[in-house]
Parts: structure tokens; sequence; C-alpha cells
């Protein structure tokens, strides 16, 4: 079974970020940042592909096509296209895909990019990476995800009343 973790650098330290990837062998992190900066350092697109590879980590840059910020419909080919690159790359190694942001449930990860994959391919297992170093199901979790970071060609699967009761939570 192919498996797609996602994981968000969070205010980590690079020790600590290594750790969590390397626990769920992890061993090609795809950069879905819009724009890879960050006020941590080490966490600069140009650092984090030194520290990727100073750990025997592979790094691919997809933000362009994949980030939260970045334009593409869901159903374009182009996102498309990029999407079954990740899904390739998992099918022979541990693949995460990688925001910023620690908690999922505020981040594009598992508004866009999960959700993507519980629609188009349901066999693929998608696992986010908590801050802790737990996972979680991504597809069990993706009524928690806030409305602010729900792609918009999935509105139809979240109703009125699911987003009200999921918002008070």
């Amino acid at each position: 079974m192919v498996k797609v973790y996602t994981v968000g650098h969070s205010n980590h330290g690079p020790e600590k970020f290594v750790g969590l990837l390397k626990q769920h062998g992890i061993t090609m992190l795809i950069d879905v940042r819009s724009k890879p900066h960050s006020r941590m350092p080490w966490f600069q697109r140009d650092r984090l592909l030194k520290l990727m590879e100073e750990s025997e980590i592979g790094y691919k840059y997809g933000g362009m096509v994949l980030g939260g910020m970045c334009g593409h419909l869901v159903g374009s080919p182009l996102f498309i296209s990029k999407m079954e690159t990740v899904l390739e790359l998992a099918a022979g190694q541990g693949v995460a895909l990688m925001c910023a942001e620690g908690k999922p449930n505020e981040c594009h990860r598992a508004g866009k990019l999960t959700a993507f994959l519980h629609r188009n391919h349901p066999k693929v297992e998608t696992r986010h990476i908590l801050t802790s170093g737990e996972t979680i199901s991504a597809k069990e979790f993706e009524p928690k995800v806030n409305v602010n970071v729900r792609w918009k060609e999935y509105a139809p699967n979240w109703t009125p009343d699911l987003l009200a009761t999921l918002d008070k939570k």
C-alpha cells in the first residue's frame, strides 16, 4: 500500500525535525510551501536543502504547484500531474509533504493535498505527523480541518451544519 505523510516544520529545531522524519521512515521530503521561507533560518529553502542532504533525506520543491497560495485548482492538469509524481515517489520510499504549520487542521496539507488523495486515490494511506511525533489518519482527521484551509473544490462535501459544528470545537 502506498502511504503519504504530511508534516509541518512548526518551530522545531533542525535535530527535532530530522528526528520526526527518521522516526517515520521518511526518505523524501517534498516542500509544499508556496514561499519556502521561514523566520527560523534552518527552514529557509537553501538551508533546509543542505540539512536534508546531511541527513540523507531527499528534497524536492513542489510549492509552485502544490502550495496553499499557488492558485492551481485541484482539477488542473498540472496539479494532478504533480500529485501523481508524489504517488510515484511514495510507491518506493517514505514521502512527506512539508509545510510550515505544525497543526494539520490549519494547513492546506489537510484541506487540499490529502483531501485530493482521499477523493482520487482512496487506497492511498495518508497520515499527518504531529509535533509530538505521533501520527493520525488524515482521512479520519479531515472533518476537523478549519474552514479557512478547506479547498473550495471540496466545499460540497462540507455542509453548513457540519462546518458550524466543527468550528465550535
